[in-house]
């Protein structure tokens, strides 16, 4: 058993890794609440905010004042798997 738990903590590692490696393209988790979990290089290059920047923040702020005043995004945003369109920071 600690062999098996011990790959996939090796798999595990070997993704996060890959994941934080990618620099031509954002990839981030969001938590249920729409809080940013992770945050990869490209994310970082991309959109400007340092991990310690923007972990643990809502990902609300990615949108303007006058976005999230229009309702942008909603709050079902964070339950849902849809794809949002996350422009460079501004």
């Amino acid at each position: 058993m600690e062999k098996r738990s011990h790959g996939v903590s090796e798999t595990e590692e070997q993704f996060r890794l890959r994941v934080q490696g990618v620099t031509d393209y954002a990839i981030f988790m969001l938590s249920r609440t729409g809080i940013v979990t992770s945050w990869n290089s490209g994310a970082e290059r991309i959109k400007g905010y340092s991990n310690a920047e923007i972990l643990g923040q809502h990902f609300s702020r990615f949108y303007t004042g006058e976005d999230r005043a229009g309702g942008a995004p909603d709050s079902r945003s964070c339950t849902s798997h849809t794809a949002w369109p996350i422009l460079p920071r501004r």
